[in-house]
C-alpha cells in the first residue's frame, strides 16, 4: 500500500509527547546520567492492564461550551488544568484554550484565534507564565500573551525568520527551542538552540554536516518538554533525548532498537528516506515520558502499528506491553506525563469499560465529582491516572 504525504502527516500527527510535570530534583539526581536502554521489538508482550497497581479517573466536566475532542497535551497548573484539544473537521475548537478545576469542573475557555495584530493563527506550544497564558504560532513565528480572560498584553516575533518546531520558557531566563530543520541566519543548521529573553539565538546545539535535503514541514509535537529546572528535547526520526538543565545541554536518553532502527547509518532523514518507511517496517518515529523512576516509551513500525513500553530507569530493564484494544495509531489513548509515580493518559469513555473490568474494585479511584455513570453519559475524554507495579 503507497502512503502519500497527507496520510503520512496524519500518521505523524497522531503522534505526540506531553509530559507538563518536573520531576523532583532529589528523586532524580542519580538518574540523569546519560543511559541507553534496549528496546526489544521482539521481547513477549505482557498486559498493560496486569501491569497496574492502581487508577484513578476523572471526568471532564462536558458543557455547551466545553465539547472536547481529543486532549494531546496539558498543562498541570496548581488548582487544575488547562490545554487545547485535535481539530475536529469543520470546527475550530481546537484553537480555544480551555480550562479546568483540579476535579474536571469546566471554568472558562478563551479563544483569540484570528489574523488580526493581537490574534495566533495555530497553537504550536501553549503555556503559563507569570500568570499569563502564552501561545507560540509557528506560521508568523511569534509568541503571544494573554490574560486568562483573554486580554491581549502583547506578542513578541522571533528574529531572522526563525520558525522553530517547539519552544519553553527556560526557568533560568530566556528560551529552549527545537530548531525544526531550518537555518540561523540562511547558513547553519542546528536541531537545538537556548534563545535569550529577547528570543535571540544565544546559544546553539547539535549543529548538521550539512543542510537537510527537502525535510517536510512541521507538525504539531510537542518537542521541548518541562524537565526538573529546565527542558527535555528530542526530534521527531530521533533515538536520543536530550536535557537542558543548569545552564548546561547532554544527552539523556538513548533508545536502541538496534536492526529495528530505520534511521540507523543515515546521517539526516530526507523526503526520499520516508518512502522506504513502509517497506522495509521498522521503528523510525519515537515518543516517550520520562518519569521519576519510569519511562514510558512508544515507537511507530513502518505504517502499520504502534509498539509499547515501560522502561526503569534505574535498573534499565524494559517491559514491552500490550495495550487496551491493540491500539493502534487511529485509537485514542494517549500519555500526557508523568505527575510524580504516576503517568496520566487521556482516555475515551468508551475504552473505560474494558480497562476497569479488568482491574479489582480496590484498584479503582474516582476523582470527587466524577462516577462511573457519569463517565458513561458523556463523550469528552477523561484523565486516568496510572500507578504501575513496581519492578526492577
Amino acid at each position: 500500500m503507497r502512503i502519500n504525504l497527507s496520510v503520512l502527516l496524519l500518521l505523524l500527527t497522531l503522534w505526540s509527547c506531553a509530559e507538563k510535570r518536573s520531576v523532583n530534583d532529589k528523586e532524580a539526581t542519580s538518574l540523569d546520567d546519560f543511559k541507553s536502554y534496549h528496546l526489544d521489538l521482539n521481547l513477549p508482550k505482557e498486559s498493560f492492564v496486569d501491569m497496574i497497581e492502581s487508577v484513578e479517573l476523572m471526568q471532564f466536566e462536558e458543557t455547551d461550551e466545553s465539547l472536547l475532542s481529543t486532549i494531546r497535551k496539558i498543562n498541570r497548573l496548581d488548582d487544575g488544568f488547562v490545554f487545547h484539544t485535535d481539530k475536529k473537521i469543520g470546527a475550530d475548537d481546537h484553537l480555544s484554550i480551555y480550562f479546568f478545576d483540579e476535579n474536571g469542573k469546566f471554568q472558562k475557555k478563551i479563544n483569540r484565534q484570528g489574523q488580526g495584530p493581537e490574534e495566533y493563527s495555530s497553537i504550536e506550544d501553549l503555556w503559563i507564565e507569570n500568570g499569563l497564558v502564552a501561545v507560540y504560532s509557528m506560521p508568523k513565528s511569534v509568541i503571544y500573551r494573554y490574560t486568562t480572560e483573554g486580554e491581549f498584553i502583547d506578542s513578541h516575533k522571533l528574529p531572522d525568520q526563525l520558525r522553530v518546531g517547539g519552544i519553553q520558557p527556560y526557568k533560568g531566563g530566556g528560551y529552549v527551542a527545537e530548531m525544526n530543520y531550518l537555518p540561523i541566519n540562511d547558513t547553519s543548521y542546528y536541531k537545538f538552540a537556548k534563545l535569550d529573553k529577547d528570543l535571540k539565538v544565544e546559544n546553539p546545539f547539535l549543529k548538521y554536516s550539512k543542510a537537510p535535503d527537502g525535510m517536510m514541514m512541521p507538525i504539531n509535537y510537542s518537542t521541548v518538554i518541562p524537565y526538573q529546572d529546565g527542558a527535555q528535547l528530542f526530534r521527531v526520526f530521533s533515538d536520543t533525548v536530550y536535557a537542558y538543565v543548569n545552564d548546561e545541554f547532554a544527552p539523556l536518553a538513548y533508545f536502541n532498537f538496534k536492526e529495528d532502527w530505520f534511521w540507523r547509518d543515515k546521517p539526516e532523514p530526507t523526503s526520499n528516506d520516508l518512502q522506504k518507511v513502509e517497506a522495509e517496517n521498522k521503528a523510525w518515529v519515537i515518543g516517550m515520558s520520562i518519569g521519576q523512576k519510569y519511562i514510558y516509551a512508544d515507537a511507530l513500525i513502518g505504517y502499520s502499528h504502534w509498539e509499547y513500553f515501560l522502561i526503569n530507569r534505574m535498573s534499565g530493564k524494559v517491559k514491552r506491553m500490550g495495550m487496551p484494544k491493540g491500539k493502534s495509531v487511529r485509537e485514542e489513548f494517549y500519555y500526557l506525563g508523568w505527575e510524580e509515580d504516576r503517568l496520566m493518559f487521556s482516555i475515551t469513555t468508551v475504552d473505560v469499560p474494558d480497562i476497569l473490568s479488568a482491574l479489582d474494585e480496590s484498584q479503582i479511584n474516582y476523582r470527587e465529582g466524577t462516577t462511573l455513570e457519569k463517565i458513561e453519559s458523556s463523550e469528552n475524554p477523561l484523565v486516568m491516572w496510572v500507578k504501575f507495579e513496581n519492578f526492577k
